[in-house]
């Protein structure tokens, strides 16, 4: 049968083939349900996990005022029979289609209804199809879309397929590559070793960067993507990694989920996909973690990828692969959402946040994926503008190398891993000399030079670490300069040159109201 051939066989046979193509059902019916075959035109059984359907289809076209013959209880004898043969939890479905080009009278309406009929374990249901208006019934008043009704009428109303579709049912599953999951995966491992190569202070455990590497490399916090106006840290910080189980959990994740759907839905929108569920994930992230928390990780673009696959799996014709999809979905959104889902909030060092932004960014894909995916293409439509998201989210990213090699050339003049307590001098003096800018170095070297009276080497710190404004934003901000220049000030003002002191301590006088830094202003009277 060429293509121009199924625009002309009777739908009801069109229906047959299709349902075996695209949802993995066969012709024929179990044992117990044999009886169908003498009602029906065409009997066919699918299963899907612990579910199992069978359809009738009687073709009412082919004989005047055809329908299905047989009586609501033959039906429900015929499911009890079924469910009895079937494991201990397993659950069946029979659906008769009445197909015909007549229209649907209120008598029709009042047999089919009668048919309708749930057990523990088993539903009947009798729908009503007229061909000609392209209409079916019942449709339900709630979720109309995926009712097996809704779902004839789109299909009542899409082109016909064609024979070699009809054919190759799998042929889109098969075709292509997870191209992008593995360049993906390498350019996070590449990021990863340069997290070490670019290190502040000492790693931790596991090659785990300091939190000074990742604040710097672009890991995401709410001062410095809103504070701060660092917006494309929304883009670098799921490329980031906190050590190497972290990365190694995420690759394995990634190559878990982008085997199946990469090949399912092209490069294109996995790439999108994953861009688009990142930034979801970082948003949340945003929104739900205290402000200290530096988010770093690919986890909310991953799971929003296992969030498209389980959503893309309605489309699917049932059988192996949708099974296998669905539970690789499964298996990965669980554990990933369910902490967040109990909590709220972010937990320790996993960003339950990024996780469930990033569900909510793959869903979202993957509804639109079916209305871009009309069943007679291998792939979903608008591939190209997946393709240009996932090159503006990487083009952010790479841009934001330019920001971030400015924030590295400043963090680098600190000294890393600076304990809260002075170190001893010979220590203090080591430090200063590498790094003569850190502010920090330079105040805590006053402070031991007045205990030893030493005022004009303090004065000469002091107003050393007010020369570095940029670096002060980076050690303390406002607070860390108001103690220094309450220090400046009482050294000046026991010079006798109180009129600069007052100069020096005015922005800290305007600033300080409460807490250690006023009661000094308040203890020496330096404000007055």
């Amino acid at each position: 049968m060429d293509g121009s051939a199924t625009m002309h066989e009777p739908f009801a046979r069109y229906y047959a083939r299709y349902l075996v193509a695209r949802r993995g059902y066969r012709l024929g019916a179990p044992p117990q349900a044999e009886a169908l075959l003498q009602h029906c035109d065409y009997v066919l059984t699918g299963s899907a996990g612990n579910r199992v359907s069978i359809i009738g289809i009687v073709n009412c076209d082919s004989a005047d005022a055809k329908s299905f013959t047989a009586s609501a209880r033959e039906l429900v004898a015929i499911a009890e029979r079924s469910v009895g043969a079937l494991s201990a939890k397993a659950k069946l479905a029979i659906t008769i289609y009445e197909m015909g080009s007549r229209a649907l009278e209120r008598a029709d309406k009042r047999r089919l209804s009668a048919y309708r009929s749930r057990g523990g374990r088993y539903a009947i249901r009798a729908i009503g199809v007229d061909i000609s208006a392209k209409r079916a019934w019942p449709l339900p008043l709630v979720g109309r879309r995926f009712s097996p009704a809704g779902q004839m009428e789109r299909l009542l109303r899409a082109p016909r397929l064609s024979a070699a579709e009809l054919s190759a049912p799998e042929q889109a599953i098969r075709l292509g590559r997870p191209v992008f999951t593995f360049v993906l995966m390498a350019l996070l491992v590449g990021i990863f070793v340069a997290e070490q190569a670019f290190a502040l202070g000492k790693a931790g455990k596991q090659a785990a960067p300091t939190i000074d590497t990742l604040q710097v490399l672009g890991g995401l916090s709410f001062p410095l993507a809103v504070g701060q106006g660092e917006w494309w840290r929304l883009f670098t910080a799921p490329l980031l990694h906190g050590d190497l189980t972290h990365i190694g959990f995420n690759c394995l994740a990634l190559f878990l989920i982008g085997n199946l759907l990469e090949p399912l839905i092209g490069w294109r929108w996995t790439a999108g996909a994953f861009c688009l569920s990142a930034i979801a994930g970082s948003l949340m992230s945003l929104a739900v973690n205290p402000a200290n928390f530096i988010s770093v990780g690919a986890s909310g673009g991953i799971v929003g990828l296992f969030a498209t696959a389980l959503v893309v799996s309605l489309r699917i014709p049932a059988g192996p692969f949708r099974t296998r999809l669905v539970s690789q979905a499964i298996y990965g959104l669980v554990p990933a959402l369910l902490p967040f889902l109990n909590a709220a909030v972010s937990n320790g060092k996993v960003d339950y946040g990024a996780h469930f932004g990033g569900a909510i960014g793959g869903v979202t894909v993957g509804f639109v994926l079916l209305g871009l995916w009309p069943g007679r293409l291998p792939r979903p439509r608008l591939s190209n503008l997946a393709a240009m998201v996932a090159v503006l989210f990487f083009a952010v990213a790479a841009g934001a190398c330019l920001p971030i090699q400015e924030n590295y050339r400043r963090r680098a003049q600190l000294a890393p891993d600076l304990s809260v307590s002075t170190p001893a001098p010979a220590v203090l003096n080591t430090l200063i000399r590498t790094y003569p800018h850190d502010p920090r170095l330079r105040y805590m070297r006053a402070q031991n030079l007045l205990r030893g009276k030493d005022i004009h080497g303090a004065e000469t710190d002091l107003r050393a670490a007010l020369a570095e404004p940029a670096l002060i934003v980076d050690v303390g901000g406002s607070d860390f300069e108001n103690r220094v220049r309450a220090v400046l000030a009482a050294v000046l003002r026991s010079r006798g040159e109180s009129k600069e002191a007052a100069a020096v301590v005015a922005p800290a006088c305007a600033a300080e109201k409460s807490g250690p830094v006023a009661d000094y202003l308040n203890e020496l009277a330096l404000c007055r």
